[in-house]
């Protein structure tokens, strides 16, 4: 299993990384006439695709978290293992091919952490070119990539629905940090933040009965935190989405803006229960986010729906009557 907290992505085996590559490079290709090559009962060829510009693919995920010493062995026994493949079934890459040179053997791993895989590569790619197959092109090419490779087809592939198996993998997962205390009471110190810090003390305040025998104080600080440390959470999680896929973060800014603005609108009719007004809130936007980001994780649906309420109420968009 492998992790890619940074696009959210989860890979429990190399069947679930070799259909993700496929379905980017189906895009990433589709005007070279990208062509997958299924395994059969002969194997896979050390090849999984190609294109007619002269770039094979070949996908491999290791089966679990290893140090990085550990997945640099095996990911260069992978590559010794599948390179000579291109020798040993070079009939049937010859048919397969059909006139088509490869020119880069591209191998696609979700994460690269030693440079002395560059290094295996330039042997094995020297070796592969003492073969003088005749489907191997003369500036012949081992070339390394990771999931970086595929960030352009992300967006689309997650747009249409065709990530991976959807009953095997279901869902997208961005991994925040979670805020600690220290962090935030450093939030709460600095100077543009006070305005925030403000607004969620008073309007909290009015969450809370009216009883003069009752003081309070203490849970609206402890109730305001929670807001700030929801608010941190979610401008992490956008942060990874701005960073990699700008379309996602841009919907999600959309939907903030004009659910932002029916909020402040409805938070001028006063109400008899501030509470259940909040409650009333929160299951809208919980409903929102299940409708237009269906593909994240549960938990990824709630840190989202608690930072827009906590969002709003600490930018000042709703109040309480």
């Amino acid at each position: 299993m492998i992790k890619l907290p940074e696009i959210g992505l989860t890979f429990t085996d190399g069947d679930e990384w070799e259909e993700f590559c496929q379905s980017c490079l189906k895009i990433k290709h589709q005007q070279h006439n990208f062509k997958s090559v299924p395994a059969d009962s002969g194997g896979d060829y050390g090849l999984d695709g190609y294109n007619s510009i002269g770039d094979a693919y070949q996908c491999y995920c290791p089966e679990k978290e290893y140090t990085d010493k550990e997945l640099y062995e095996h990911q260069r026994d992978k590559i010794s293992t599948d390179v000579q493949k291109l020798f040993d079934y070079q009939v049937k890459l010859r048919k397969i091919l059909n006139g088509n040179k490869i020119k880069v053997w591209h191998f696609t791993t979700p994460l690269i952490k030693s440079k002395e895989l560059i290094l295996h590569c330039n042997s094995k790619q020297n070796l592969v070119k003492s073969w003088n197959l005749d489907f191997i092109d003369d500036d012949f090419e081992i070339g390394l990539k990771d999931y970086e490779y595929f960030l352009p087809e992300i967006p689309s592939i997650i747009d249409t629905g065709r990530l991976l198996k959807p009953i095997t993998y279901p869902e997208i997962d961005f991994t925040s940090t979670e805020p600690t205390n220290q962090t935030i009471e450093d939030f709460k110190a600095v100077y543009e933040n006070n305005t925030f810090v403000e607004n969620g003390l008073r309007k909290n305040a009015k969450l809370f009965p009216d009883n003069p025998d009752k003081n309070y104080a203490e849970n609206i600080v402890g109730l305001t935190d929670s807001q700030i440390r929801d608010f941190i959470v979610g401008e992490d999680i956008l942060e990874k989405w701005s960073n990699f896929n700008n379309k996602l973060y841009e919907k999600f800014v959309r939907v903030r803006n004009s659910l932002g603005k029916r909020v402040s609108k409805e938070s001028l009719i006063p109400v008899n229960d501030n509470r259940e007004k909040l409650k009333e809130i929160d299951n809208t936007v919980k409903a929102l986010i299940n409708k237009e980001f269906h593909f994240l994780s549960e938990s990824n649906k709630e840190e989202l729906t608690a930072y827009l309420v906590s969002f709003w109420i600490l930018e000042c968009s709703l109040d309480f009557s």
